[in-house]
């Protein structure tokens, strides 16, 4: 996991980086984005998302196999927590077609406030629940998950 400002998200060479960060150079950020946009094929792909953030409870514990998640936060803040592997229960099967499995953790859970202008990256296996209050409670959310075949 990695957790910096997206000004800095050009320092990880890894992942696709070069390409997230063109995207994100030209991205207006005044204009909702489309659902789902490939950048290159389904090797790299966005989704756009605007909520209302959710108390941990409402939310599961997810994690990836074939792709990393790199989660900018364009407005608003949010929490995304992390489990430790050990404290992981799961909850479903893998399913590949999403590539996702849903967990629930009992201990080792760690809150990372992402605020605006921040983002976080999961490598495949690390669990990890976004969409939580962030301590002034109930916020209004824009984002963009890229999803980066590892």
């Amino acid at each position: 996991m990695i957790f910096d400002q997206i000004s800095n998200i050009g320092r990880y060479g890894l992942l696709r980086v070069a390409a997230v960060v063109a995207f994100l150079e030209t991205y207006d950020v005044q204009t909702p984005a489309p659902r789902e946009f490939e950048i290159l094929g389904r090797e790299l792909f966005v989704r756009s998302s605007a909520y209302e953030t959710r108390s941990p409870g409402e939310g599961k514990f997810e994690a990836h196999q074939v792709y990393a998640d790199i989660q900018v936060v364009l407005q608003g803040a949010e929490i995304m927590q992390v489990a430790d592997p050990e404290g992981l229960a799961p909850l479903t099967a893998y399913d590949a077609a999403a590539d996702c499995r849903f967990f629930a953790a009992s201990k080792g859970i760690s809150d990372i406030l992402v605020p605006q202008g921040s983002f976080v990256m999961f490598f495949p296996g690390e669990a990890h629940r976004p969409c939580c209050h962030p301590p002034s409670g109930k916020a209004m959310v824009r984002k963009l998950v890229f999803k980066v075949r590892i």
